[in-house]
């Protein structure tokens, strides 16, 4: 187990701190943009930070704006939106870097927000969730399309994403792989529950959504991601924990 020092800054501290940083410097700045944070409209006034560093398929791959994989993961739609996901990953990052380190886990953190993120994407490429869309933006995909240059744009691949939520579920996976049995007692219902079973709980909540394509479907697609990339490295770290308590007698 790595520990963290107490005259040194942890990981997940210096996450919560900057995700506030660019919260509150996203509302200092705006800047004219063709589409906001939900969907394609008219052009409005839109947050500098969430034009430049938002994340969608357009502005990522179309447009060759790589870096938007990770600086999506710093922006949030709300106050609300911020306040949950640091709340969460406050509770749950420290015991995740705790064990894996400070540079492991900070690489995990943003691997599952990647992750998050191209896994929305492929599944509303796939179809597999989406929503019709309105004339008015239709125009407006048109417009935008003639403008960069693009055709047939589709509204998923202009539609951005923000929010850490995928990193964050990803280190909730983490944590119930870590420590299956420990209790947690969520405000919302007031009901304790152990984290696997919270865990599990997340992940069949984001799956119904996808496949209902409910509100947020694509999210919830973001957060499938997280999960399913965490799951797959914990998955690795345990059989190769395993296999090394074996080889070294232990049982």
């Amino acid at each position: 187990m790595a520990s963290i020092s107490q005259r040194q800054m942890s990981i997940t501290t210096a996450l919560i701190i900057s995700n506030v940083i660019v919260f509150v410097l996203g509302r200092a700045a705006s800047v004219p943009a063709y589409f906001g944070i939900e969907y394609p409209a008219a052009v409005q006034t839109e947050s500098l930070l969430f034009v430049r560093g938002a994340y969608s398929w357009l502005s990522c791959f179309m447009e060759g704006e790589i870096w938007r994989l990770v600086t999506y993961q710093f922006l949030h739609a709300n106050i609300w939106h911020l306040a949950f996901n640091m709340w969460a990953l406050y509770f749950f990052g420290q015991a995740v870097e705790e064990v894996m380190g400070p540079r492991r886990f900070f690489g995990f953190y943003i691997s599952c927000g990647v992750a998050g993120a191209l896994f929305s994407s492929l599944l509303a490429g796939m179809g597999v969730f989406g929503d019709v869309e309105t004339s008015v933006q239709q125009y407006v995909l048109v417009e935008l399309g003639n403008y960069l240059g693009h055709d047939n744009l589709q509204l998923w691949e202009v539609v951005p994403m923000v929010g850490a939520s995928a990193g964050i579920y990803g280190v909730l996976v983490a944590v119930a792989f870590l420590y299956p049995h420990s209790l947690v007692r969520l405000v919302f219902p007031p009901v304790t529950m152990t984290l696997r079973t919270l865990a599990l709980v997340v992940l069949v909540f984001a799956i119904v959504v996808v496949i209902g394509n409910g509100q947020n479907a694509g999210g919830e697609a973001g957060h499938l991601g997280g999960i399913i990339l965490s799951a797959i490295i914990m998955s690795i770290w345990r059989y190769r924990y395993l296999k090394r308590r074996r080889d070294e007698g232990r049982f």
